[in-house]
């Protein structure tokens, strides 16, 4: 008898037995409600489509492909089987930390779970490869990068397994990583194709929360699923997320609008003097994530960054302390959060705007899991837009270069990106809109979103923001050639175009792989050009700041260039000018003070 073609041999004997069908049928059942409550300590499932989905794996006679938004539950799906199964089931997740938060989750349980990876230490590991080699292996899930499936050292585990039998399922989580046309597109993940074919007896599960029609059909094709292949997809509305867009270029003070943002959302403090709930604002480089949580800090909502430039302790200690709520907020890249079981997360804030609207509705969703109302904002600007927009095409332009060819799914990520410009810049229910996108029906919201709750300031708020770029003050991180510079635009020619002038600044987005080595070097060759630089000023006497003569070119407005202009002219000039945009709004501008009063209205937060 192969264990693989049959996960369910825990029942073997019961099977073979006499009993009619329906009395197998009722016996499966009580153990699976069984397990459900003894070892998971739920009562029922969370859903009807979670419970066929479950039971379904369970038969283990199908491949099987499971789509449903971030907090419905779909690793029970998946691991209430494995528990139920005599053998060992694989667990294919795209980062290791997200398999840590797993298998804890699992050993906390009291069920045995462990992860073969890069980072295991020698006695860890020889641990677990000497159980899977026993006679009777504990483990019931073992968990596995993409990359170890094709590691040369993980070849015979995975024969040893496939000899003996003892494989119940193939599990591929994130399963929106193998295809190319996703948000999240991870080339160890489609090679995953092979290993299935590999294991053509094994039952094959495919999970994820966020898939359109063409992307799930790339995955069914590349993971070689079987046919006919059961379905189980949920629609991606959750009513209990109000989804509402702040323009940055409108906002006096964005920071102390996050501030407020963050402050009621997470709601009063509790006797014991934390929040009830918990918070995370995304952004997309390290250096914002700095600045945001320092802006916070300082404004009395408590909050640290994490991201890749940390060390790996300081990241762990971080994470933690969020857990545990001794910091409401974390400001993180993207990177975090995949897989992190939190359910009191009472917002989720994007201080950048995401690459596409999948990977938005990811990472947004990660807020108000225990189904409790909770908040989902994002800060726009066409900044931000034009950034974005230069860092895809460029990292599409390197792919076409790697491989001397252009691929159709090319165009998937500046198309992801051009529909998450237009969730931002139309009118349009927000939820409405993420429907469409996944090929769901129109939901009903209710006032669940800026739109829907206060058409016409969101309205308005759009006609403010296409004044703006029809009046030239939109900026933009990289200048397009040709195009002449906008009086509050990027010009290279002006003071040397600044930090950014001299090559040492970077839009590069964060990344757990990211290019540490590179970034050291910037820092070093920067810090030697400031040296340099103070070590020139040291050589001379700072001139005396004497206010400009009637005919002094800084009044005129067509000068790019300044002779001999120093530090405190310059200071001196900026703060004359913020003072007289600031008169000038006050004056001229008690229309779109009232806009916004009635925009910050849309939102219950606000």
């Amino acid at each position: 008898m192969s264990w693989g073609r049959d996960p369910t041999v825990l029942f073997h004997q019961e099977e073979m037995s006499t009993h009619s069908s329906s009395s197998s049928s009722t016996s499966s059942k009580c153990r699976i409600l069984s397990t459900l409550k003894n070892v998971f300590g739920f009562n029922k499932f969370r859903s009807d489509l979670q419970e066929n989905a479950t039971r379904t794996v369970v038969k283990g006679d199908k491949d099987v492909f499971v789509c449903m938004p971030t907090g419905a539950g779909k690793s029970l799906c998946y691991q209430l089987p494995a528990v139920l199964a005599a053998g060992i089931t694989i667990v294919i997740s795209p980062l290791i930390a997200l398999i840590q938060d797993q298998v804890d989750h699992l050993i906390s349980l009291k069920i045995e779970a462990c992860s073969l990876n890069s980072k295991l230490a020698v006695a860890e590991r020889k641990k677990i490869l000497q159980d899977l080699e026993s006679e009777n292996p504990k483990i019931k899930l073992l968990y596995i990068t993409p990359e170890m499936t094709a590691a040369s050292s993980f070849q015979p585990t995975l024969n040893m397994l496939l000899s003996r039998g003892l494989l119940s399922y193939l599990i591929i989580d994130e399963a929106h990583c193998v295809s190319d046309w996703g948000h999240d597109f991870r080339p160890d993940y489609q090679r995953l194709g092979s290993l299935r074919s590999r294991l053509p007896q094994t039952p094959c599960v495919a999970l994820t929360a966020t898939a359109t029609k063409q992307v799930q059909d790339d995955i069914i094709a590349s993971l070689n699923l079987r046919k006919p292949i059961e379905m189980f997809k949920t629609p991606c509305f959750r009513s209990n997320l109000f989804y509402d867009i702040q323009i940055k270029d409108l906002l006096g003070d964005s920071y102390g609008n996050l501030k407020d943002f963050c402050l009621k959302a997470l709601g009063e403090k509790k006797s014991s003097g934390q929040f009830p709930g918990c918070g995370i604002v995304y952004c997309r480089t390290r250096e914002a994530c700095e600045e945001v949580a320092t802006q916070l800090s300082q404004r009395g909502v408590p909050s640290k960054a994490y991201h890749a430039g940390l060390k790996a302790a300081d990241r762990v200690t971080i994470q933690n302390d969020w857990m545990e709520e001794v910091v409401p907020v974390i400001v993180a890249t993207i990177s975090f959060g995949m897989g992190v079981d939190k359910a009191n997360v009472r917002f989720v804030a994007h201080w950048n705007i995401a690459k596409s609207l999948a990977g938005y509705y990811q990472e947004s969703g990660r807020a108000g899991r225990d189904g409790k109302q909770s908040f989902c904002r994002l800060y726009y600007s066409r900044t931000d837009r034009d950034q974005v927009s230069f860092l895809i095409k460029k990292e599409i332009s390197k792919l076409q270069a790697k491989r001397g060819s252009v691929k159709a799914s090319d165009k998937a990520s500046m198309a992801g990106f051009e529909t998450m410009v237009n969730f931002c810049e139309q009118l349009g229910c927000r939820h409405a809109v993420i429907a469409s996108y996944f090929g769901d029906e129109k939901p009903l919201c209710n006032k669940s979103c800026d739109c829907c709750k206060n058409p016409r300031a969101v309205k308005q708020q759009i006609e403010h923001l296409q004044g703006l770029q029809l009046n030239g003050r939109s900026r933009t991180c990289v200048q397009q050639p040709g195009a002449p510079p906008g009086p509050f635009g990027y010009n290279p020619d002006l003071y040397e175009g600044g930090r950014k002038g001299y090559g040492f600044s970077r839009c590069d987005e964060d990344s757990d792989e990211g290019n540490e080595d590179s970034s050291d070097n910037r820092k070093k060759e920067w810090n030697s050009f400031y040296q340099k630089q103070m070590n020139l000023r040291k050589s001379k006497e700072l001139e005396e700041f004497i206010l400009p003569s009637d005919d002094c070119p800084l009044k005129d407005g067509a000068n790019g260039k300044i002779p001999k202009l120093t530090v405190k002219a310059r200071e001196h000039c900026l703060k004359m000018l913020e003072e007289a945009i600031s008169k000038n709004v006050q004056v001229t501008n008690t229309g779109d003070r009232t806009c916004l009063k009635d925009l910050q209205g849309s939102c219950p937060t606000t």
